[in-house]
């Protein structure tokens, strides 16, 4: 654990102030480390001290204990006040304001468990679950991105679900006029000289798998992670974008139009992610009541 505050802080100074231990006692924590470990774990540097290989990969097991002494902290207070506990939840915007915000509700109606509920992409849940942050995250990850919601070992994931992706294109686009009324999928090859607007760093790479899977590129004059500003650009005929089924249950504006895409992976996996073995019935209350939502909001997986 102190090879990982070192590595976050970059000094054994630093590691002090944040800890409240003395400056001789970290140097002699790492002296003893290296003596059982045979190697040099740390090497002083002219901006402080960095790890050695050896010393980087021990630091991965001092997160990992962190994350083990988190838990016992979480079951501990469990112990003392029931089910009167509290869960951080973390979601994107799309899956917050769905199946988040319906789980939180019924968790509130019918138990006294406490849930925080915060924005966060998939990775930046995954890191603070990771660091203890978080107890648990809704996240997404693409079809056509195999590897788009890894998460690691000390992680457990269950999927939900399935969330259709969307074509969004404005009421007085050309395809629009050329369908009339037939809202049967799409060929994104139909627009190949079109702009987009692109999302989040997954959501872009998303488009330009879907993209190439119909023989172009995508021009993309436009990326940003906030729904209104994605339906705003639509709207103002500035591109076209494709969207979560889970985002249009909201809002939509009243120029905009939704089309199926013709490709079998416009489509993107629901996952319920928590720390691996943390049981605790405060997380079981809220692991159910998310399932229940996800299950009207979703396709079967």
């Amino acid at each position: 654990m102190t090879l990982r505050a070192i590595e976050r802080e970059g000094s054994f100074s630093a590691v002090a102030r944040k800890t409240g231990w003395s400056q001789p006692s970290i140097s002699r924590q790492i002296t003893e480390l290296e003596k059982e470990c045979g190697a040099a774990l740390v090497r002083r540097t002219s901006h402080g001290v960095k790890l050695t290989r050896l010393g980087s990969m021990l630091s991965r097991y001092g997160e990992l204990i962190t994350n083990r002494v988190l838990q016992a902290e979480h079951e501990i207070k469990e112990f003392h006040g029931g089910l009167a506990t509290h869960v951080q939840l973390l979601a994107p915007p799309s899956i917050c304001s769905t199946i988040a915000s319906r789980a939180v509700v019924q968790v509130g109606r019918h138990s006294n468990v406490e849930i925080s509920l915060g924005q966060s992409e998939p990775q930046e849940s995954i890191a603070s679950l990771l660091a203890g942050r978080a107890d648990c995250a809704l996240i997404f990850g693409y079809d056509s991105l195999t590897s788009s919601s890894a998460v690691g070992d000390e992680l457990s994931v269950e999927q939900l679900g399935r969330d259709q992706l969307l074509l969004m294109v404005r009421h007085g686009d050309a395809l629009v006029s050329d369908r009339g009324d037939d809202r049967s999928p799409v060929s994104l090859a139909q627009l190949r000289d079109r702009h987009w607007i692109a999302g989040c760093t997954m959501c872009q790479a998303n488009l330009l798998r879907l993209a190439g899977n119909a023989g172009f590129a995508p021009q993309i004059s436009h990326s940003t992670e906030d729904w209104g500003a994605t339906q705003n650009l639509v709207e103002m005929g500035l591109g076209v974008s494709i969207v979560p089924r889970l985002a249009t249950l909201g809002y939509i504006h009243p120029d905009l139009e939704l089309f199926p895409i013709d490709d079998d992976q416009a489509f993107r996996r629901v996952e319920f992610v928590s720390r691996r073995n943390d049981d605790r019935d405060s997380l079981t209350v809220l692991r159910n009541a998310v399932r229940l939502a996800a299950k009207a909001m979703l396709l079967p997986v």
